[in-house]
């Protein structure tokens, strides 16, 4: 008999690595979960990794005023706190024992809170004042906060999140603010200036294959370091990102989808600050010039100088004096920035880049003695280099300007923190660097879509009960025209 689980267990892990859609995924991962016993752990609270106490008193309470229809008390109760991760229930260790899903009384709350928010959204205005309602939704939507969604840098790889992008927005669960560093700004920028009913399309194989195809014709020369003069054709790299990204500003494209496209680029100088540009900071930047100083390989591709809109609608230089370069550099995931600007306080990360994988072990993988004496000789190793470095940058004189800016970037890659709330990491790396500026074919790209979409099909549950609640805020806040 257990000889016969063991089987049908693995024959469930091999068909879902190979499910077409997220339906026949979540089919077949209930399917494992019921195997191996993993509904009795979900139907039972109690469990050391969360406060399942409170959140089951909190869900009764609540559960019993919507029933009885007592509405200032509701209001009362949830004016209390609106909690992302009341008692922990927000830990990827309550998402990694089962394949879909977590403990049932996490859902039941989740989706009570969500439901007690509609209520008090739709009650009678006899019973509520609008002005009630307006408080208490724009100070909850505000002290709730919201998720955003960062890609990385990672070459070719970058297309692993087209899968991430495609599997979200299938779910409906695509935030609405979304960063990209490099080549991470090319998928950013795709889904922030295609509205909904293109983005499927833009994100299918078909239309990814063709843009390789037109890809073809930028394949750079390497000449690292050499001469100063990078043997890249800058106009074929341009022309590239002029197809597959429309001619706007970061303003209009949020006017057009009502997502906020966020794109990292790093200064040529080391005096340079690292800029995150948007429809806040620059709202007249041209996207297809972000993106192309975004995926500006120092050694590679050529720096590159802003584009902007001014007041008569010409296309001129943008800070003409100052060159930039590849973003993942300096802040290959900015959640800082997006904090402060954007008030996001849960983040998303879809992790292609190839040094942050080298050093950046998968903080949400099961644990084990092994793994962690790894992972805390990795980080001591980051560490340790990091400060190495920035002590030889800041007190050594180096006469070579290039020697230079490199000891900068190279620190500005170390120094950085490489995982976010979630964290969707490509699991199979590519063996050849050289690969990773090549375009791929048909086959390698499919598969890196397909990745991208199986690893997020992971988290999807997770992502669902984790932005449920400021998904909900924010429907009701925009559904009113109550924000700022």
């Amino acid at each position: 008999m257990k000889l016969f689980q063991r089987n049908q267990t693995k024959q469930l892990l091999r068909d879902m690595e190979e499910a077409e859609c997220y339906e026949d995924w979540a089919e077949l991962a209930s399917a494992y979960d019921h195997e191996n016993g993993l509904d009795d752990w979900k139907q039972n609270d109690a469990c050391e990794s969360y406060d399942y106490r409170a959140i089951r008193s909190r869900l009764d309470r609540i559960r019993d005023l919507r029933f009885r229809r007592e509405y200032h008390d509701l209001l009362f109760v949830l004016n209390e706190g609106i909690h992302g991760n009341l008692g922990g229930m927000g830990k990827p260790s309550l998402y990694n024992k089962a394949k879909l899903g977590t403990k049932n009384l996490i859902s039941q709350y989740i989706k009570e809170i969500c439901g007690a928010l509609n209520d008090l959204n739709e009650v009678d205005e006899s019973i509520i004042s609008l002005e009630e309602k307006q408080d208490f939704f724009l100070r909850a939507s505000h002290c709730y906060g919201r998720s955003a969604l960062m890609l990385s840098g990672g070459a070719v790889l970058g297309f692993f999140h087209a899968g991430v992008l495609k599997a979200l927005f299938d779910q409906g669960l695509l935030p609405e603010i979304i960063s990209g560093s490099s080549a991470g700004s090319i998928l950013a920028a795709t889904a922030c200036t295609h509205p909904d009913e293109e983005l499927r399309e833009r994100l299918s194989l078909d239309a990814l294959h063709h843009e390789a195809d037109v890809a073809e014709k930028i394949r750079p020369t390497l000449s690292l370091f050499g001469n100063g003069h990078p043997r890249m054709d800058a106009d074929n790299l341009r022309d590239y990102l002029t197809k597959i990204i429309p001619d706007i500003t970061f303003q209009e494209a949020f006017e057009l989808t009502g997502r906020k496209l966020n794109i990292t680029v790093t200064g040529l100088s080391p005096k340079q600050a690292p800029r995150l540009l948007n429809a806040v900071t620059s709202p007249n930047v041209l996207i297809h010039s972000a993106v192309m100083a975004s995926c500006a390989i120092y050694g590679i591709y050529p720096p590159v100088t802003l584009m902007c809109r001014n007041a008569k609608g010409e296309t001129v230089p943008y800070l003409p004096d100052l060159k930039w370069i590849d973003g993942s550099f300096a802040d290959d995931l900015p959640a800082k920035r997006l904090a402060r600007l954007f008030g996001v306080n849960h983040f998303i990360s879809s992790m292609t880049n190839p040094a942050a994988l080298a050093i950046t072990p998968d903080p949400d993988a099961q644990p084990n003695p092994l793994r962690t004496l790894y992972n805390y000789q990795m980080r001591f190793l980051k560490i340790t280099t990091a400060e190495a470095m920035r002590f030889s940058r800041d007190n050594i004189r180096i006469k070579s300007p290039v020697i230079s800016l490199m000891q900068h970037l190279t620190y500005g890659v170390l120094r950085q923190e490489y995982t976010a709330d979630i964290n969707i990491f490509l699991r199979n790396r590519w063996d050849h660097p050289l690969r990773l500026l090549a375009p791929p074919s048909r086959e390698a790209m499919h598969r890196l879509l397909h990745e991208g979409e199986r690893a997020t099909w992971e988290k999807v549950e997770m992502v669902r009960n984790c932005t449920a609640i400021s998904r909900t805020l924010d429907n009701i806040v925009h559904g009113r025209g109550w924000e700022k």
